[in-house]
């Protein structure tokens, strides 16, 4: 069963929690039919991960750990 989650002028945003379904709708003043997206759930926590990674890019944040070559240890 879809459910709505977010309405504004230009998305609608449905999410089918049954069949872990995601539906975005983008509306456009070109087309009169709304272009239409559906993923699954790991195409969504995908697409969060790169949208957060676009997030932390655009204020350049620092990651918290760096990964760092220890000192008498060599890669085998």
């Amino acid at each position: 069963m879809w459910e709505l989650m977010l309405a504004n002028e230009q998305l609608e945003i449905y999410m089918d929690e049954a069949n872990l379904r995601l539906e975005i709708r983008i509306k456009s003043e070109k087309y009169t039919d709304p272009f239409t997206l559906r993923m699954n759930y790991t195409d969504l926590t995908q697409l969060i991960h790169t949208l957060l990674e676009i997030n932390r890019s655009f204020r350049g944040d620092i990651p918290f750990f760096h990964t760092k070559k220890l000192p008498g240890k060599s890669k085998s």
